[in-house]
């Protein structure tokens, strides 16, 4: 992954980090906290389950992240956190180690990540991006931890008052900054005639000074889930509503942030994996219904890493709440917890086909995905909301 493609900010001098919340923890140096090596995952998965994040945390890391109970140890060196894997308060048996994605890791790719440290079981990555590198470091997605990507435009409301959509807004002369080149979903709305070319500011800008300096001329793509707050609320230099359209709306429907393991550990981690998935959907189920502590947990991480990334309660609230709302967090349309769509990955290879670099006709959304490993009958309806 790009570093240009990535959400968010880093920290400005306007903005601060606000004070993590007291929960218990170890940084370097000090001892460990490890599981107790009984229960359901004991002998059958490695005794820790590695997961390799794609940026710094976030509330839209929060399935994740809610596998950590109360007592964990944080790295600061090595910027991971690691504990005892739980489920619904109680010890899976092996310990979780989540790795800190972005700078930490000179923003290189999970899928690249994963085969140059065999340790890590699971990483994030997007279907239509990790889909053309399959060839060197072929990965399968076992679980969909968001139903709808979370990425969109937004713009300023009162500068575009006759904008409701992306299609309007490429209708109309403003420019828009996305920071990156190669992205599929810039080619196929591009391609599609949704946007115009020559709207695109590619340049890898200061988000969010020159989005504020332009004074409403700029429009803006990033995270709906988290810009929206973040300009209204935590930049008092702007200090009013943006408005915004998913990608996913316009056609786009990517599967952000699936988890995926080595192509090849479909076969060699059947075991671990039959039982781990469901874990993974309860897990991301409790966050969705119960997300204080482990936001809680997000915000010190993001304190004690202290890598230059800005991230606040408030903000990781406002992420929960929109990505519920939006149906970004949420089950398929099957009503099952992480469950992936064949068709609409399908659609994906095709655009990917259609306007991307590489060539991907033979690639089938079995080689990318697979729902083997879930379990049908978790759902959020089947959860206490």
């Amino acid at each position: 992954m790009k570093k240009t493609a990535l959400p968010r900010y880093l920290a400005l001098g306007t903005a601060l980090i606000t004070g993590a919340a007291a929960l218990t923890a170890c940084s370097s140096g000090e001892e460990t906290v490890v599981s107790s090596g009984e229960g359901p995952l004991a002998g059958i998965c490695p005794e820790t389950v590695v997961i390799q994040s794609d940026w710094e945390p976030e509330a839209e890391h929060g399935g994740i992240y809610s596998l950590l109970g109360s007592e964990y140890t944080i790295d600061t060196d090595n910027k991971s956190v690691s504990g005892p894997l739980v489920i619904d308060g109680e010890d899976a048996g092996v310990n979780v180690e989540i790795r800190n994605g972005g700078s930490s890791v000179g923003y290189q790719s999970p899928q690249a990540l994963q085969y140059q440290d065999r340790d890590i079981l699971l990483g994030y990555g997007r279907v239509s991006e990790y889909l053309t590198s399959q060839a060197d470091t072929p990965v399968t997605a076992v679980l969909a931890s968001m139903e709808i990507s979370p990425y969109g435009i937004y713009w300023d409301p009162a500068t575009y008052p006759d904008v409701k959509t992306i299609e309007d807004l490429g209708k109309t002369d403003a420019t828009i900054s996305v920071g990156t080149t190669g992205e599929m979903w810039i080619e196929y709305l591009v391609g599609k005639g949704v946007l115009k070319r020559e709207q695109l500011d590619l340049s890898d800008q200061n988000k969010p000074a020159m989005f504020v300096a332009a004074g409403g001329e700029l429009a803006e793509a990033g995270f709906i889930t988290a810009e929206p707050f973040m300009y209204e609320v935590e930049i008092p230099e702007w200090g009013k509503p943006v408005e915004g359209q998913l990608i996913h709306d316009t056609g786009y429907e990517e599967y952000f942030q699936a988890l995926t393991v080595r192509s090849e550990d479909v076969t060699a981690q059947a075991e671990c994996l039959s039982a781990l998935v469901p874990i993974m959907q309860k897990a991301q189920n409790n966050y969705i219904t119960d997300p204080e502590a482990t936001n809680d947990l997000i915000v010190e991480l993001v304190s004690e890493y202290d890598t230059g990334w800005v991230y606040t309660l408030e903000g990781g609230e406002f992420a929960h709440d929109t990505g519920v709302e939006l149906g970004i967090l949420g089950d398929s349309a099957e009503g099952i917890t992480g469950q992936f769509d064949l068709d609409r990955v399908q659609s994906l290879i095709d655009i990917v086909d259609e306007y991307g670099p590489v060539d991907v006709s033979g690639i089938t959304p079995e080689d990318l995905v697979t729902n083997q490993f879930l379990d049908t009958s978790i759902s959020l309806e089947g959860t206490d909301k």
